[in-house]
């Protein structure tokens, strides 16, 4: 019971950060095409880093982890699925966690993006059913931390945390109490990437992988009959995952209840659509990718990951050449700004 509460507690601490830092993947594109900087793109690294270190020793430590050498072959299908997802979020105006940081902020359109997502996977799972396209094929992964250059991987990374953590503590806003700092309106990005990093690495170590796209990939196909479905704890971890969004949106006061129907709506429809059918197509979105496939080392997740990148950008570029519609980004001091 103590580690179920404190794994739920994780969950809600890793919606929380992500909710502070306003992290990203559609954010860090648009920092690169509108500064020329990828300091987002950066913290993604970090927090790659972090779970990498957090998951090794733990592993090693508990040999009845769930993390195993499970992983997706690389395919035309799993790159273009990677591209499909990445032209939706650019549509929607946001990838899978901004997505839900939008909805704890009270903008009733991202239902639609999640209902949008939802009918994206049902259509993949259609045409798998339907032999029209081959199903997605596992493939094992170079992870195994019981070997010696893990070990050494792990090492290193630790004393790189070291460091970081002695850094981000000497850097941070002096005078302030502990609850002033973890109630800072806006977390700095490395302040972000620690805490997503040491929460979901404690987390994928357990458990393996539990990302909400992944869960809501199950649950769809659970109806079709299709698959088992989600378990009873990853359902769990989806709702504090929202929940700490909530709580952090509720906290800083920037709920606004935007219910009102617009044009944008059929905007965020579409792109959930494409989002689900490219997360489908991968298997996961950019949230399993960051915090699951590319530390797990499976074949797909870094092309994968290239590919919804560059239909990011597509769509950025396309929109700001015909509409002359750009999205700033612009993160300095650690912090990230939009307009």
């Amino acid at each position: 019971m103590t580690l179920l509460v404190f794994s739920l507690f994780l969950a809600a601490l890793l919606g929380f950060s992500a909710h502070r830092a306003s992290i990203c993947t559609v954010g860090a594109v648009a920092e690169v095409l509108s500064t020329g900087r990828a300091y987002m793109f950066l913290s993604f690294v970090k927090t790659i880093l972090w779970i990498i270190a957090i998951t090794v020793p733990l592993i090693w430590l508990l040999p009845a982890a769930r993390v195993s050498g499970h992983g997706w072959g690389l395919s035309m299908v799993a790159v273009l699925g990677g591209f499909v997802f990445g032209l939706g979020a650019a549509i929607n105006g946001g990838c899978a966690f901004s997505t839900l940081t939008r909805l704890a902020n009270g903008q009733v359109s991202m239902v639609l993006s999640l209902a949008g997502f939802c009918l994206g996977i049902a259509a993949y799972v259609s045409l798998v059913t339907s032999s029209v396209v081959p199903p997605n094929v596992p493939a094992p992964t170079a992870y195994d931390a019981s070997n010696p250059w893990a070990l050494a991987l792990a090492a290193g990374l630790w004393a790189w945390i070291v460091w970081e953590a002695a850094r981000l503590w000497r850097t941070r806003q002096s005078g302030l109490a502990w609850t002033a700092l973890v109630l800072s309106n806006r977390y700095r990005l490395s302040t972000a990437a620690a805490l997503l990093g040491l929460s979901n690495g404690i987390l994928y170590a357990i458990y393996g992988s539990w990302a909400y796209t992944g869960t809501l990939g199950r649950t769809i196909e659970r109806v079709m009959g299709t698959g088992s479905g989600p378990s009873a704890l990853q359902l769990a971890f989806f709702a504090f995952l929202l929940a700490g969004m909530v709580l952090s949106a509720w906290e800083k006061g920037s709920f606004r209840l935007d219910w009102r129907p617009s044009f944008s709506w059929a905007r965020n429809l579409v792109g959930g659509l494409l989002m689900g059918l490219g997360a489908a197509m991968v298997p996961g979105g950019n949230d399993v990718l960051v915090l699951h496939s590319i530390p797990g080392l499976s074949p797909h997740a870094v092309p994968v990951y290239g590919a919804m990148i560059a239909g990011i950008a597509a769509v950025l570029i396309t929109m700001r050449l015909v509409q002359g519609e750009t999205m700033t980004v612009d993160c300095s001091g650690d912090i990230c700004v939009s307009r």
